[in-house]
């Protein structure tokens, strides 16, 4: 195909998944500098998506918009002329947006609604990290992807509650290791039991001299706040943060524990390190697997090579921070030789 002048990215929800495309954003940006570039997704993107440097707009639905204003908002995205759209959900709604912008190439992996695509993209037969899976369009496209970098814009207009919390916690904006907690998720069945938390928790501090925080969300803090109760040892609660205000908090920590959640992206995204816990869901596609962020795989060794979560036991996960435990002092130490970071464009490792 020639070169695409208007090109919209179609992922309409959750904010990890829309964080886990952001690479195919910014590779489409560098392989052609001149398209002008659109993101569709759901109001709630625009914690992700604001401030992208490789985005030109960013376009949301109403989904409980009536059916008036749900054709003039079809109207409006033929209107774009788009040249070439790839939905990376595919599901019933966004098969429609991609089909009504009349794009001449609309890309998709197979599923039952692939009628309403023009390029039918090959999925790999074993499972791999969601990022690396979406640059399959982008290879299909002849292009050559990268960097898997998440990308989560963020500046000095976020810093205000980490920089309250490190005046009103001296003992964490001295420590010389910082580990951040995430023990929540929406899912019970992605949660790991907030008791081994709590134990993995007390040994960080007595062994690890860490300072631990506990970081959570919109309805979560009573969940922490009952879990640092179950700890022997000192616990730091973190303070109350919007999305990008929890990116600056976590990028100017050392090391990330946590489930699958939103979190954990917005540590990759933020080149710390850390460890994923997952159950159900398989850690070789949620997490990128590297030397820095790595993962415990609940039922590893199951013929499905997964199971529930609470099949990972403490000892368990504590061998595999030990395993990672020296490239986690290395970031602690960059950390404190680099001082506060202001700004998502300040990658320290």
């Amino acid at each position: 195909m020639a070169t695409p002048q208007k090109i919209l990215l179609v992922q309409l929800r959750q904010l990890g998944d829309i964080i886990l495309t952001t690479p195919s954003l910014r590779e489409l940006k560098k392989s052609w500098p001149d398209a002008t570039i659109d993101f569709l997704c759901h109001p709630m993107g625009r914690l992700i998506l604001a401030d992208n440097p490789y985005l030109n707009q960013i376009i949301t639905y109403d989904e409980k918009s009536k059916w008036l204003d749900q054709l003039r908002f079809l109207k409006r995205l033929r209107a774009e002329s788009y040249d070439l759209v790839l939905d990376f959900m595919y599901n019933p709604r966004s098969a429609l947006y991609s089909y009504f912008t009349g794009a001449p190439h609309r890309l998709a992996f197979p599923s039952r609604r692939q009628t309403f695509f023009t390029d039918i993209v090959k999925q790999s037969l074993e499972v791999e990290y969601i990022v690396k899976e979406k640059f399959r369009y982008l290879e299909h496209l002849g292009l050559k992807p990268q960097d898997m970098v998440l990308d989560l814009p963020w500046n000095e207009s976020h810093m205000k509650p980490l920089q309250e919390f490190l005046i009103q916690e001296l003992q964490f904006e001295s420590a010389p290791l910082r580990v951040a907690i995430s023990p929540t998720h929406r899912r019970a069945e992605r949660q790991w039991p907030i008791e081994r938390y709590a134990e993995i928790a007390d040994r960080l501090v007595l062994e690890k001299k860490a300072s631990v925080v506990w970081v959570w969300g919109p309805g979560e803090e009573e969940f922490v706040l009952n879990a640092i109760k179950l700890c022997r040892q000192p616990m730091i609660m973190a303070p109350k943060t919007s999305f990008r205000e929890l990116a600056a908090f976590l990028a100017n920590c050392d090391f990330f524990l946590g489930n699958s959640n939103g979190p954990s992206h917005v540590a990759v995204s933020n080149t710390l390190s850390s460890l994923q816990l997952h159950g159900n869901t398989f850690a070789k596609a949620w997490c990128p697997l590297t030397i820095l962020h790595r993962a415990v795989q609940a039922g590893a060794n199951l013929p499905e090579g997964r199971g529930p979560i609470g099949l990972i036991h403490s000892g368990e996960l504590w061998h595999a921070l030990e395993a990672m435990w020296p490239f986690v002092e290395r970031v602690a130490e960059k950390r404190r030789s680099f001082g506060i970071k202001s700004n998502w464009t300040q990658r320290i490792i």
